[in-house]
This record gives structure tokens, C-alpha cells and sequence, in this order.
């Protein structure tokens, strides 16, 4: 018995035990994107999304970089991604919001769908 593997599950599921959580990371599984983009989709102010985000990167799951003034977020983890694709099912495009000025929703929109 790997007691350390049973650990890392645990973690894993309590992590995505999280509605807001989930929402941030059904975004990050269509693509990379910024905080104020993640802000505009959750419908929660900047401290709640970052607060999110610490326990996401913390726990391995998402990475992120620095672009300007912007930090983006993705998936550092595809076993997240195949967990979201059986629960949550496909991925829908990416979300470009008309109320979000993010570089995410000023894309061209060939590479972004609007919800």
C-alpha cells in the first residue's frame, strides 16, 4: 500500500472540491489566461481569485508567468484536465467577455468564442 499516492489523491479531490475552484480551472483547461480574465468569469473580486489561484498553485496544479503587467495562469497538471473532461465533459471554447479588457478577450475572434 503507497500511503504517500493515497495522500496526493486526497489533496488532488479536495482541492477540486471547490465550486470556484472548478470554474477557474474549467478556464484554465480551454487556455492560459490572466487574473482579470478569471475575475470577469468567476464574478469575484481580484483578492478571492488570487486566494483561489495560491491554493491551485500551491497544490501543483496550475503554473504561472509573468507577461507585462499581466500574470497568466494554465494547467500544470493534464491529469486535472482528463478529471474535468470526465466530470465536467469537452471543453467549450474560450470565453471572450465584452466586460474583461484582459489580452485573453482582445484577442482576434477566430481564437476566442464569446460564451
Amino acid at each position: 500500500m503507497d500511503a504517500d499516492k493515497y495522500r496526493r489523491g486526497a489533496r488532488l479531490f479536495h482541492v477540486l472540491s471547490h465550486a470556484a475552484r472548478l470554474q477557474i480551472l474549467d478556464e484554465l483547461r480551454r487556455r492560459e489566461t490572466c487574473v482579470c480574465h478569471l475575475q470577469a468569469v468567476v464574478g469575484r473580486s481580484q483578492p478571492y481569485i488570487s486566494q483561489q489561484l495560491r491554493v491551485l498553485r500551491e497544490a501543483g496544479v496550475i503554473e504561472n508567468y509573468r507577461d507585462g503587467p499581466f500574470v497568466f495562469y494554465r494547467l500544470a497538471d493534464d491529469q486535472v484536465a482528463r478529471l474535468l473532461e470526465e466530470v465536467l465533459g469537452p471543453a467549450r471554447g474560450p470565453a471572450r467577455l465584452p466586460v474583461c479588457s484582459c489580452p485573453c478577450c482582445r484577442e482576434e475572434p477566430s481564437q476566442a468564442v464569446p460564451v
